[in-house]
């Protein structure tokens, strides 16, 4: 494998890692908070992992998003929490009615908690990354 080859293999791998930290966060807390406020009658076994495919989508969304703000500069952990905070808030919005249970709308009733899950979820990603040593985006 020739050495550009091999860093660029790494970067990836620590990128994949830092984003996979924090989708697991984000899925982690929105689970969390969906059994605490709701009770036992809306969580069902497969909660964790409909987080999960939540936390990819909203991940998959904010990528392009992110490199667009490092380009700019702004790449802190405040722009961070702020673009996971609106992205989760806003991809729950239009998503709600798209569920088949009876209580989809009680679920979503404010995209604020959800919103604070994606904005922790954002953080753990960017500080992973940080970590990790990537962050250069300006190459």
């Amino acid at each position: 494998m020739p050495p550009d080859a091999g860093r660029h293999a790494r970067t990836l791998g620590r990128i994949a890692l830092a984003l996979a930290a924090g989708v697991a966060t984000g899925a982690v807390l929105a689970a969390a908070y969906i059994h605490s406020s709701f009770g036992p009658e809306l969580v069902f076994e497969g909660l964790f992992e409909v987080s999960l495919f939540y936390g990819l989508a909203i991940a998959g969304f904010c990528i392009p998003l992110w490199l667009m703000l490092a380009k700019l500069g702004h790449d802190s952990a405040l722009a961070a929490a702020a673009l996971g905070f609106v992205a989760t808030a806003v991809f729950v919005t239009l998503t709600y009615a798209a569920g088949s249970h009876d209580h989809v709308a009680l679920m979503t009733y404010t995209a604020i908690p959800y919103g604070l899950c994606g904005a922790a979820a954002a953080l753990v990603t960017w500080r992973v990354g940080r970590l990790l040593g990537g962050g250069d985006y300006n190459r």
